[in-house]
C-alpha cells in the first residue's frame, strides 16, 4: 500500500529532523566537544578506517552477481553468527569481573532468588529502583534453568546468554536490511556491526543495556514481517510475537517502548488504522498483563514490607537530576528526593525541575541539552568500562585499552568514537538521500521507524540522567539507518 500524500510529507519531515539533529550532534562531537576533549585529528584514524572498510566491502560486493549473493546469504549469515559468537564468548571469559552497584543487585539478587527462593539481601535496593526488577527476573529465569542442569557458575551463564543476545541482534539487523533493501545491504550491515568495537567486550557486562539490545530491532523486524504477511493466522502469530518481545524488552529496560511508538507512527503512515490499532493494543496488552502479574507476585511474596515499598524513586527524580551538572548522577539529588514522604516525592522533584528550567532559561537549556546529547551519543566505547573495571578477574593487554584507568584508553575511545561517527555520517547521508526520493524501497516498506526511534531515544536522553551507556540498546537501530545508505538502486530486492 502506497503512502498517502500527507504520509509522505510527514515521513520526509521526520527524515529532515533526523538529519538536522544527528548532524548537529556529529559536528559538536568532532569540533566542539568540551566533555571528552576530542580533537578531530584523534578521531580521524577511526573515521578513515571505518570509511575504508565500508568502501572495500561495497567494492567487493559490487563485483559479485546478485543471484550468487542471494543464494549464499544464509550460509554467510550462519558462518558469521558462529564465528562472532565464539569471539564474544572468548572475550567475555577474558573480561570476567566482580559486579558492583546496580549490576551486582540484579546479578546477585538473581542468584540468591535461584538458590534461596528470595532476594532479601536486595529488597532495599529494589525498593528504591523497582525498574530493575524485570532484569533481575530475567536473569533469575536463566539461572534457574542452568541450575536444573547442575550449573553453578552463573557468571559464565550470563556471558553465554548475553553473547547469544548480542549475536542474535547482529542477525536481526541483517535480516531487517535484507527485507528492506536486499542481501547486499544485509551483508554490509554485518560489516558495520563488526565496526562496533564495544560489542566484542560486552559479553561479560550483562546489565540492562545489553540484555535489552535485541528487543528494539526484533520488534521492528517482526513488524516488517507482519506488513508482508497476508495469511491471517500468520499475522496473529507475528502480533503475538511482537507483544512478547516488546514485553520482555520493556521489562528489562523501559526505553524499548520508544520503538513501539516509532513503529506505530510508521504504521499509521502506510497501513490501515485498524492494523495500527491492533499492533498498539496487542503490544500494550501483553506488557500490561505481564507487568501486573509479575509485580503482584513480587510485592505479595517478596517485597511485602511497607518500609521497602515506601522507598520508590519517582520518574521526576531523573528528569530533575538531568537538569544539573550536564545531567550526571548526583548524590545530593537523591538525598533531596528521599527527604520527602513517598507520596510527596514526585511533586517535590517536579517543582525542583521547574525551578532549574527557569534558572537555565532558553539558551542555558539548549546548551545543557547539547552537552547531554554529546555525552550520551559521543562515546564510542558506550561507557562499557562502568562495568568492566569492577575488580577484573584477569589482567590482559585488552584492559589497557578498554578500562578508564588503562594507559591506552584515550586511544581506544577516540578510535571507537571515530568509527561511531562513520555510522552517524552514513545515517545522515541516507536520510538526506531519502528526503530527495532518490531510492525506491521495496513495496510499502520505508525506513521511517528506525529514524523515528533514533529521534525518540535522543529526546528521552536529553531529558533523563546522562550516561554514555544509555544509548547502547539503540546502536543496532543506528546500524540499520547507516546500512540502508549503502543500498544499491540497481539491486534486485
Amino acid at each position: 500500500m502506497k503512502e498517502k500524500s500527507l504520509g509522505k510529507i510527514l515521513t520526509k519531515c521526520s527524515y529532515v529532523l533526523f538529519a538536522i539533529a544527528f548532524g548537529y550532534i556529529s559536528l559538536n562531537i568532532m569540533f566542539a566537544d568540551k566533555i571528552h576533549s576530542y580533537k578531530i585529528t584523534k578521531l580521524l584514524p577511526g573515521m578513515m578506517v571505518g570509511g575504508v572498510v565500508v568502501a572495500i566491502g561495497m567494492f567487493i560486493l559490487s563485483k559479485i552477481a546478485q543471484e550468487k549473493i542471494d543464494h549464499h546469504f544464509k550460509k554467510v549469515l550462519i558462518v558469521f553468527s558462529i564465528v562472532y559468537y565464539i569471539i564474544l564468548i572468548r572475550m567475555g571469559f577474558l573480561l570476567r569481573f566482580t559486579p558492583s552497584f546496580d549490576m551486582d543487585a540484579i546479578y546477585s539478587g538473581a542468584i540468591q532468588w535461584t538458590n534461596e527462593g528470595n532476594f532479601s539481601n536486595f529488597y532495599e535496593y529494589f525498593g528504591y529502583f523497582p525498574n530493575n526488577l524485570g532484569s533481575m527476573g530475567f536473569l533469575h529465569i536463566v539461572f534457574k534453568i542452568a541450575s536444573l542442569f547442575g550449573i553453578k557458575d552463573f557468571f559464565a551463564v550470563g556471558i553465554i546468554v548475553n553473547s547469544m543476545l548480542i549475536t542474535g541482534t547482529a542477525v536481526i539487523v541483517s535480516l531487517i536490511c535484507k527485507k528492506i533493501a536486499g542481501s547486499k545491504t544485509a551483508l554490509m550491515s554485518l560489516i558495520l556491526v563488526l565496526l562496533c568495537f564495544p560489542f566484542y567486550f560486552m559479553g561479560a557486562a550483562f546489565y540492562t543495556d545489553s540484555l535489552s539490545l535485541i528487543f528494539p530491532v526484533l520488534f521492528y523486524y517482526l513488524y516488517l514481517c507482519l506488513k508482508d504477511e497476508n495469511d491471517k493466522k500468520k499475522q496473529i502469530i507475528y502480533l503475538v510475537t511482537m507483544g512478547v518481545s516488546l514485553t520482555i524488552g520493556m521489562m528489562i529496560k523501559f526505553t524499548v517502548v520508544i520503538v513501539l511508538i516509532a513503529v506505530v507512527i510508521d504504521a499509521f503512515l502506510c497501513i490501515s488504522w485498524k492494523k495500527v490499532l491492533l499492533i498498539l493494543v496487542v503490544s500494550l496488552a501483553f506488557y500490561g498483563v505481564a507487568v501486573s502479574i509479575y509485580n503482584h507476585n513480587i510485592y505479595k511474596n517478596y517485597i511485602s514490607d511497607e518500609q521497602y515499598q515506601n522507598l520508590k524513586t519517582p520518574y521526576w527524580h531523573w528528569i530533575m537530576m538531568g537538569l544539573q551538572n550536564n545531567g550526571y548522577y548526583n548524590p545530593e539529588d537523591y538525598e533531596y528526593t528521599r527527604s520527602y514522604d513517598v507520596n510527596e516525592r514526585s511533586a517535590a522533584c517536579r517543582k525542583k525541575a521547574m525551578e532549574r528550567i527557569k534558572e537555565l532559561g532558553v539558551s542555558g537549556l539548549f546548551k545543557l541539552w547539547t552537552n547531554k546529547a554529546v555525552i550520551c551519543f559521543g562515546d564510542g566505547t558506550y561507557a562499557l568500562s562502568d562495568f568492566l573495571d569492577d575488580t577484573p578477574a584477569n589482567e590482559t593487554g585488552i584492559h589497557d585499552y578498554i578500562l578508564y584507568a588503562g594507559k591506552n584508553y584515550s586511544k581506544y575511545q577516540s578510535f571507537s568514537t571515530g568509527l561511531l561517527i562513520v555510522l552517524y555520517l552514513l545515517a545522515i547521508v541516507g536520510a538526506g538521500r531519502d528526503i530527495a526520493g532518490k531510492v525506491k524501497y521495496r513495496e510499502s516498506i520505508f525506513p521511517t521507524a528506525p529514524r523515528l526511534a533514533m529521534l525518540g531515544i535522543l529526546c528521552f536522553l536529553i531529558l533523563w540522567e546522562t550516561s554514555g551507556r544509555y544509548f547502547t540498546n539503540y546502536v543496532p537501530i543506528l546500524i540499520v539507518c547507516a546500512s540502508l545508505t549503502l543500498y544499491w538502486k540497481k539491486e534486485v530486492v
